[in-house]
């Protein structure tokens, strides 16, 4: 079974004889934990695009940008970042 490929996916790819690139790409690229050696890199960042999904499953995504350090990795399985909020009166 995939972690990132759906049923839609796997017939185009059965279709078009890609599935086992698709399967190299996954296996090489998916991770389900934050290595050691990239927390330094994702903490150096200035920006990072968040990508979330509404109840109905259609996707947004949107610009965080900040000075490097405010991305930070809490965990293996956790990135933090500081929001700057801005209230006007």
């Amino acid at each position: 079974m995939s972690r990132l490929y759906g049923p839609v996916h796997r017939s185009l790819q059965e279709r078009f004889d890609t599935r086992r690139l698709a399967d190299n790409v996954e296996k090489r690229v998916v991770l389900t934990e934050i290595p050691p050696e990239h927390k330094a890199f994702i903490e150096s960042r200035e920006m990072f695009f968040l990508s979330t999904i509404d109840h109905q499953g259609r996707p947004t995504v949107s610009y965080k940008g900040g000075d490097p350090g405010f991305v930070r990795v809490l965990d293996s399985k956790t990135v933090g970042a500081q929001s700057k909020r801005i209230l006007r009166k």
